[in-house]
């Protein structure tokens, strides 16, 4: 099976799309399909994948999410560049992420002369939603491409989302692939590069022998962490746990507004900012964790920082969502609001590790039903 996977994002960026569309494709390789995935010139090349990228536009220089101007000329040139590939590479059927994956795979094999190649469209979210969490101010763009996305949708043959909270339109021809865990990661992590391994060194440093409330994914207020911040002035730097302090991992939107927020706050011996977090190292910043935390209210995506900290084996504190629930059962710490997190941080001892079905959770497992779906199509 030949599969011609399109990423309309700088990949590889370290964060949360970017890690779904790299489980899947490298676990759709180890099942036998020769995947080729068709991106951006930015982002890094990960192992194990073949990926073709669009020629460099050095002007854009944009990896965080969210909507900008300039990606519809990099959407164009990433449109020819798949029409060559499928042409080149003959695939079997088209693993479309995002909804300009979806649009440039439907007029890429058409301009190839190749219509009855079958799409499936990879959706982890709303449209809506995304451009209320990360662009906000174009109000413009924003109502143009949800008009678009009604349109865009129906030019999939089969739909698969991240969780079963997703909105789609075409529930019929829809199937969940939930974010699993990339079992192989946290049971074969690989060597720390010197730069990580000096982070983390500091990291053990500033920490002093206390326990490390962690949370590494997107710096943004949308994803809770102005709330963790305000409660952080709260709670750590006062009556609570001068034996808890908060690690965070990873870069947005927000980050500098957070650092000067704990700079102006003087939280410094309670906050550390570790920056950009090499997704391949993730297991070896999570142990040196007592707790994790999912400071997101409600989300029709899925999250797979979740199942990033279930794999760690931590405690795991977050509000009482619908996706939270399904993965955690009666195993999470939930807050009904961050006045809750001193009590609960009080009652996690640190030491212990928590005991989670991790194989009904595996990335394999999931990728297997994509796997299928695509042998269905195809046949």
């Amino acid at each position: 099976m030949k599969i011609l996977t399109i990423a309309a994002t700088p990949f590889f960026s370290d964060r949360g799309c970017h890690i779904r569309i790299y489980n899947e494709a490298k676990y759709l390789g180890k099942m036998g399909a020769k995947v080729r995935l068709c991106t951006y010139h930015l982002g890094k090349d990960v192992p194990e994948l073949d990926v073709a990228r669009i020629r460099g536009s050095k002007w854009y220089k944009k990896t965080t999410p969210g909507f900008s101007w300039g990606k519809i000329w990099l959407d164009w040139k990433l449109l020819f560049l798949c029409r060559r590939e499928i042409k080149k590479f003959q695939p079997d059927v088209i693993h479309a992420h995002l909804w300009e994956g979806l649009a440039i795979g439907y007029l890429a094999k058409r301009l190839a002369g190749r219509n009855n190649i079958p799409i499936i469209f990879d959706l982890q979210g709303n449209i809506d939603e995304e451009f209320a969490s990360y662009s906000r101010r174009n109000k413009l763009a924003r109502k143009f491409f949800i008009w678009l996305s009604n349109i865009v949708e129906k030019w999939a043959d089969k739909t698969v989302v991240s969780s079963e909270n997703v909105p789609c339109r075409r529930r019929t021809s829809t199937a969940i692939i939930k974010d699993g865990i990339d079992l192989d990661l946290f049971q074969n992590s690989p060597e720390l590069s010197r730069n990580e391994a000096e982070k983390i060194e500091s990291i053990k440093k500033w920490s002093r022998g206390k326990k490390l409330l962690v949370y590494i994914g997107g710096l943004s207020d949308n994803k809770g962490i102005g709330d963790l911040m305000e409660v952080n002035t709260r709670e750590l730097s006062s009556r609570v746990e001068k034996n808890w302090k908060l690690l965070l991992g990873g870069f947005g939107s927000d980050e500098e507004k957070y650092r000067k927020f704990v700079e102006e706050n003087n939280l410094e011996e309670f906050v550390y900012f570790a920056g950009k977090i090499d997704y391949f190292s993730l297991p070896h910043y999570l142990a040196l964790a007592s707790a994790g935390i999912d400071p997101k209210k409600d989300s029709t995506e899925s999250s797979g920082k979740i199942v990033n900290l279930m794999a760690a084996k931590l405690p795991i504190i977050c509000f009482a969502s619908n996706f939270n629930r399904a993965r955690l059962g009666n195993k999470g710490f939930y807050l009904n609001s961050f006045d809750d997190l001193g009590k609960i941080l009080e009652n996690i001892d640190g030491a212990g590790k928590m005991d989670y079905n991790l194989e009904d959770l595996s990335e394999e497992k999931e990728v297997q039903k994509l796997f299928e779906i695509f042998k269905s199509l195809i046949e």
